[in-house]
């Protein structure tokens, strides 16, 4: 078996979630928030636990780990190199590749950020980018989630993967090689994308590449930022100056 049969490397792998007030300030009543865990700039493949709404229990946001183990994994090790590259499922090959198909069908969810990183390519250089919403409040990303056993220890984990499309205008200017952006859903398409009851083509109705003009974006200090590490300081989402060099 190769792993590469299995899954997809897309790129959408930094991102930033809100402070828990503001979070709570932007579902409104009716939504039940545990132990939650805020970042300035997070990379997924540090697993930080993310912000989930499953839709099993779409009214809790609760933590859950990014980089999705499927059921099927057969030992910790195999869990340990999957979740590794499963951090985005590809929306056009999401219901093909075994490790993701089962999810989109049984086990979708919305995890709640309030920014991503990106990086523009120039020649040899990497150019840093924090994207956001216009007013800055969070923001729901599509995503697919897992439940796997580890048969050693019986422990529990609980995993997810965010979903990417082809990239908008914006994104692709920024995103300039891969072309790639997470699937950002808004608010009316929440039910719809929670329900147990939607059909396939539904499902693939609703991943869809956000239409330009809903997001912002600007260029940050790559001294600041990192693509290897957690840079979890308010200052990496700062525009960049030169003054930061």
């Amino acid at each position: 078996m190769y792993i590469s049969n299995y899954i997809e490397i897309s790129m959408c792998y930094h991102t930033s979630t809100a402070k828990e007030v503001e979070l709570r300030e932007f579902l409104g009543q009716g939504y039940t928030i545990e132990d939650y865990h805020h970042y300035y700039h997070v990379t997924g493949f540090s697993h930080p636990l993310l912000p989930v709404a499953t839709n099993e229990q779409p009214q809790i946001i609760q933590p859950v780990e990014w980089g999705l183990i499927p059921f099927w994994a057969k030992d910790e090790q195999a869990a340990k190199d999957i979740s590794l590259k499963t951090l985005n499922a590809r929306s056009e090959t999401i219901f093909t590749l075994p490790s993701f198909r089962d999810s989109i069908v049984k086990r979708r969810c919305l995890i709640f950020v309030n920014g991503f990183f990106e990086w523009e390519h120039q020649g040899k250089e990497t150019l840093p980018y924090f994207i956001y919403m216009p007013d800055h409040k969070p923001f729901a990303l599509g995503g697919i989630w897992s439940q796997w056993t580890n048969k050693e220890t019986a422990e529990l984990h609980t995993t997810c993967s965010i979903i990417t499309t082809a990239a908008n205008e914006l994104m692709s200017k920024i995103h300039n090689t891969k072309k790639r952006m997470p699937l950002i859903l808004n608010r009316d398409k929440w039910d719809t994308w929670l329900s147990k009851e939607a059909s396939k083509e539904t499902v693939e109705k609703e991943m869809q590449t956000l239409p330009d003009g809903q997001l912002q974006a600007h260029r940050i200090s790559k001294l600041i930022t990192s693509r290897a590490e957690d840079s979890n300081i308010p200052e990496v989402q700062l525009e960049y100056k030169d003054s930061l060099l």
